[in-house]
């Protein structure tokens, strides 16, 4: 048996929000980390941590664990377990993970974003680059059936290339929403390396290399070898298309419908149509990539090159954010990943919180 934890027994570690129970379609749950992992074969959630003892308390009894830590310090000096998920702030998190990883816990669950810094994200890279460190990332969309079989069928060649992808989330910040957004086109582009990113944010509360706040993206583009291209728009709903070159493929409203439109020899114009589908048996919500994560520490030889193309693509997403930030900075002109200053640094503050 994998023995698991969760550190921070919030919203995302341990108690889906009502409004996301009442509105958003099946293939979201479960959602939470705690719930995800005691739904999981072959996993038990054996420790619990938060710095807030109510959240610690109220997690707890709801899901029967008596190992309970205010820090996580506390937890790893009683034993490392072998599967963590950590749903804290982002703030402190690579710490989180550094010291979860020294201690000889090898499997992560991470809400997004991952880091708040370049220097952060030089430390994770070198980490994820282990062939016994597996992880995965609270962008969930990517594990869920519909999308995987919106890219599939956009993918196929039926309706020739791939041109782009298109995400709308309403009027999202940078790092509270978008990771999502940016983790769907890496999602779409199969690997592909990205040549150039450009964005234009809202009011940017900057102090020279150190954004306070976490800026709304107006619009963004990434450019990918070949021509492939994604962009981040501002329509309501939350919105996934793809769009070929005689056809578009879309997901709507996170998830609960997949439609296509379909350009034929007589009609130039596309005409939408709702597509019947039931995801296939399998686990979705955050059981799916609790699921891949059990797998690999098993020595599941498929589940582990699914998740080194997973930990490339979430250290790409990380950088993509970076760039985001760095192509406002210059006038919203394209900038390489690797133009991005390395001492830029994300605190992303709304208000009294940060994402």
């Amino acid at each position: 048996m994998i023995e698991a934890a969760v550190i921070g027994c919030g919203r995302m570690g341990a108690f889906t929000s009502e409004g996301v129970r009442k509105f958003a379609p099946d293939c979201w749950f479960p959602l939470a980390h705690a719930e995800a992992i005691r739904q999981a074969d072959g996993v038990d959630l054996v420790a619990l941590c938060d710095a807030s003892e109510d959240n610690l308390a109220r997690a707890a009894k709801e899901y029967g664990v008596l190992r309970t830590y205010g820090d996580h310090a506390a937890m790893l000096a009683e034993g490392a377990p072998q599967m963590v998920g950590i749903a804290t702030r982002t703030i402190g998190r690579t710490g989180i993970i550094a010291d979860c990883h020294a201690a000889g816990t090898r499997a992560f669950h991470i809400e997004k974003p991952i880091c708040n810094s370049m220097d952060e994200l030089a430390q994770l890279e070198a980490l994820f680059a282990r062939d016994d460190t597996f992880v995965t990332l609270g962008a969930v969309r990517r594990h869920f059936a519909i999308y995987r079989e919106a890219v599939n069928r956009a993918r196929s060649g039926t309706w020739g290339e791939l041109l782009e992808a298109r995400v709308d989330m309403g009027r999202g910040a940078l790092y509270w929403t978008h990771p999502h957004s940016v983790d769907l086109i890496l999602l779409a582009a199969q690997g592909r390396a990205v040549e150039a990113v450009h964005a234009r944010l809202g009011p940017v509360e900057r102090d020279g290399k150190v954004v306070r706040n976490d800026p709304q993206i107006l619009s963004a583009s990434i450019w990918f070898e070949g021509g492939f291209a994604g962009h981040i728009g501002r329509a309501p709903g939350v919105d996934f298309r793809l769009s070929c070159e005689n056809a578009r493929v879309s997901v709507l409203n996170d998830g609960h419908s997949l439609w296509q439109a379909v350009v034929d020899n007589e009609n130039p114009y596309p005409k939408p149509g709702r597509v019947d589908f039931d995801a296939p048996p399998g686990p979705q919500g955050a059981l799916a990539p609790i699921t891949q994560l059990a797998a690999c520490l098993s020595g599941d030889a498929d589940a582990r090159a699914a998740n080194a193309r997973l930990k490339d693509d979430i250290l790409m997403g990380q950088r993509i954010l970076f760039a985001m930030i760095q192509s406002h900075f210059e006038g919203g002109c394209p900038v390489a990943l690797d133009a991005v200053d390395p001492g830029l640094v994300v605190e992303a503050r709304s208000g009294q919180f940060f994402a």
